[in-house]
């Protein structure tokens, strides 16, 4: 039974049974409230009437747990044992011919379940004799333009062939030859040819092909998807200029360039009804990157990700946070690189600020190439071909710099620890252990005054050496960010 993504869809259904109440594929059977359409698929458009669903009908035998489209288009929830007709839909069926020995021009047409095969091609081979289309290459049912699909999925039709007897001639005898007078040929009227009659010719497509929201997505107004690694073939729907629904068994299709990131494209050819071909687009995005982690490091802050299948390189998208107008600046494009990472602040012309906030995101481009269909240049890392990737998550941190550890001074248990303060933060974290990798023993002090740039540890045991390590921390809106740690030093306790 007929599912319903969106208002065109529901449209179609409206236009097909004017006036009429039909049923529809969903119900709340299992759940009250819960609508579900047959096929299992989202329930993400409807078109309720005013007050509805509201399962009126209290007792169990009659409950309110079907869907059906009213008169004028709305929805409203009936029971199960009511009376009204319905609509079906099916997918198109891709029907391909093969000639079996012989030749074609046209390979395969689509058309539609319960609907008749139409029109069929007629191929040719030298010495026999077409004998119609077949459901298998030996036997089989025959198949003519006015047989009904009765298979819902895509299938092959078989020509059959008789051939034909070529007869071995007898020979006669060479007869003698009489003489005979020459007759007097009388001149005869040429006959006025009669003209073929012209077929009038039919018109040009100027509709519209509207991708299924069910396989596509959209950014405004451009439907896209995102790369895999597999063809992309997403449904669609031809309507013509007055929004009227396009009969599939009036074209065949085809589509181009749907693997890859860049453009795809449907290729709808006309078999009847109008002339010539047409052609939609839809993006094919790289996917986003994942994975993103971003840390303070002595040269600026870096980024590192995962690769993405199929990029040729990356951009990084950088904002920072205005104290003046309290707000995120907007994002621009910052660097690219061809890597897995990039450190912000690690060249002149791209700086960070001690105590400024920033935010990162990170998109594949791939690589630059022609368009085959379109003829365009497409891909690489200019222009508009940056949209061509997902972004990634968007991380955020405070650009805090490197401490310096200056000195660890050791005492009777006891270890005292100066550094390079700053007040551009908001403090310090101070690590102390009894190994190099901070594993054993470890301890971590929160200092809170960027002012200090000392600190006595106490209560340490005799004669143990102990290492020290020193970085600065900043909290922003109740979050805590930290720089890289400082240079180690070890001392042992007297």
């Amino acid at each position: 039974m007929v599912t319903i993504y969106n208002g065109v869809d529901n449209n179609v259904v409206y236009e097909l049974t004017p006036g009429k109440k039909v049923w529809m594929g969903a119900t709340d059977v299992e759940k009250e409230g819960t609508w579900k359409w047959v096929t299992g698929e989202s329930f993400s458009h409807t078109a309720w009437n005013s007050g509805e669903p509201d399962n009126s009908y209290s007792n169990d035998e009659g409950r309110e747990n079907y869907l059906i489209q009213h008169e004028g288009g709305g929805w409203n929830d009936v029971p199960g044992n009511s009376m009204y007709g319905f609509v079906c839909e099916f997918e198109p069926v891709n029907v391909k011919f093969n000639a079996n020995g012989g030749s074609i021009s046209t390979t395969s047409k689509t058309v539609a379940y319960s609907n008749t095969y139409g029109e069929l091609p007629t191929p040719i081979r030298t010495g026999h004799t077409f004998n119609g289309w077949y459901t298998a290459a030996s036997g089989g049912s025959k198949v003519t333009s006015s047989t009904t699909v009765t298979t819902a999925s895509n299938h092959t039709l078989y020509a059959h062939w008789t051939a034909v007897a070529t007869p071995t001639p007898k020979p006669t005898a060479t007869p003698t030859a009489t003489p005979t007078a020459t007759p007097t040929v009388k001149p005869t009227a040429t006959p006025t040819p009669t003209p073929a009659p012209t077929a009038t010719p039919l018109p040009a497509f100027e509709g519209t092909i509207v991708f299924d929201e069910r396989d596509v997505k959209y950014k405004g107004t451009t439907p896209y998807v995102i790369a895999n690694g597999s063809a992309h073939t997403p449904r669609f729907t031809v309507y013509d200029t007055d929004g009227n629904l396009v009969n599939p068994a009036n074209y065949i299709f085809a589509y181009r360039e749907n693997t890859n990131a860049g453009t795809g494209y449907v290729i709808v050819t006309f078999t009847a009804q109008y002339s010539g071909s047409t052609r939609e687009w839809f993006k094919i995005y790289l996917p986003a990157t994942t994975e993103t982690t971003i840390e303070n490091v002595s040269d600026g802050i870096k980024l590192t990700w995962e690769p993405v299948e199929g990029a040729a390189g990356y951009v990084v998208y950088r904002r920072a946070w205005s104290s003046t107008t309290d707000g995120w600046t907007t994002f621009e494009r910052w660097n690219n690189t061809t890597g897995t990472t990039y450190i912000d602040g690690a060249d002149a012309n791209h700086k960070v600020y001690a105590g400024t906030r920033y935010q990162y995101g990170v998109k594949a481009y791939f690589a630059r190439r022609v368009d085959p269909v379109s003829g365009a240049t497409i891909g690489g890392n200019v222009g508009d071909n940056y949209n061509l990737g997902e972004v990634g998550p968007l991380k955020t941190t405070v650009r805090i710099t490197t401490r310096v550890l200056n000195s660890v001074t050791p005492g009777s248990k006891r270890l005292t620890v100066k550094w390079a303060k700053s007040s551009v933060f908001t403090g310090y974290q101070l690590q102390y252990a009894t190994d190099a990798a901070f594993t054993k023993n470890a301890n971590a002090i929160k200092i809170s005054d960027p002012k200090t740039g000392e600190k006595i540890l106490t209560g340490l045991k005799a004669k143990t050496t102990y290492y020290v390590r020193v970085r600065s921390y900043h909290e922003f809106n109740g979050v805590i960010y930290y720089g890289e740690w400082s240079n180690v030093i070890s001392a042992k306790t007297k």
